[in-house]
């Protein structure tokens, strides 16, 4: 009894330090939304709950933490109410970008929360983009998606290169810095909606690692704001640039609500 007690003291005082590869397992074991995986050299196959199949990287990329993010913490469950319990937003044709797609996590949550007609996934991360491809591949949303391989900029003809260098450094933490020779090129909102010749926005999600800063600046071309419904943005205060965003917002007739780490933008027009 004295070595039980013992040992059950030095294990309080000395814990057993997992690695990243053992949380990372523990992790995707103790999901309730994950039923199994599989694991193919370093990319997993995760079985939802509902039978879907999604492909996450392993415990050296970021991408277990963005979905505990989306389908655990339900980062997007406020605006997804919103759309789903105010008739306002309804319309013929019902359209989600989502700037800066990441794996596609986002994007899939959202579309299980509502059907879109249309969803366009813009992502300037090539190792990303990949990823994003699968998953969108493996569901039934994919003839409503297109895949846009582009950063997201504020105006037309511009083009970036990847900085890995931003928080963490990891893929959800992939910058943009504009470049003139840059090897990705960008894409701005006002394109989109003129080449698919989108009548309205209904949702239009934002993430971009503080690029945001570029797109919400009064000498930006803010044209696609009228065709806004609602926008979804996380800002990011290493750029000091909420108050900046939120008097464009408040000046083009958006309610802003702040839900956790995102700021909801509704537009009063279509209230």
């Amino acid at each position: 009894m004295k070595l039980k007690r013992l040992r059950k003291i030095y294990r309080a005082l000395f814990p057993i330090k997992l690695s990243g590869y053992q949380i990372f397992i523990n992790n995707l074991n103790t999901n309730k939304h994950i039923i199994d995986f599989k694991k193919v050299e370093n990319l997993y196959t995760l079985v939802l709950q509902n039978g879907k199949k999604l492909y996450c990287r392993d415990q050296n990329h970021s991408d277990y933490y963005v979905f505990n993010q989306m389908f655990s913490l339900e980062e997007y469950s406020t605006v997804s109410s919103v759309l789903n319990i105010n008739e306002e937003f309804d319309s013929k044709q019902s359209v989600l970008i989502d700037a800066g797609a990441n794996v596609g996590y986002a994007a899939i949550y959202l579309s299980q929360k509502k059907a879109f007609d249309k969803i366009f996934c813009i992502e300037p991360s090539k190792s990303n983009f990949e990823i994003l491809k699968k998953n969108v591949s493996s569901l039934n949303i994919a003839a409503n998606v297109t895949l846009l391989e582009n950063a997201l900029a504020a105006t037309e003809n511009e083009s970036f290169n990847i900085d890995n260098n931003f928080r963490d450094g990891k893929d959800w933490s992939i910058a943009t810095t504009q470049s003139e020779n840059g090897e990705v090129e960008g894409i701005t909102i006002n394109e989109i909606i003129k080449e698919y010749n989108l009548q309205e926005i209904t949702l239009l999600k934002i993430d971009i690692e503080g690029a945001e800063r570029f797109i919400f600046k009064e000498s930006a071309n803010l044209i696609f704001l009228e065709k806004t419904k609602i926008i979804v943005i996380e800002i990011h205060d290493e750029f000091n640039i909420r108050e900046d965003i939120y008097k464009i917002l408040k000046n083009n007739n958006f309610l802003l609500i702040e839900s956790g780490e995102v700021t909801i933008a509704i537009n009063k027009k279509f209230i």
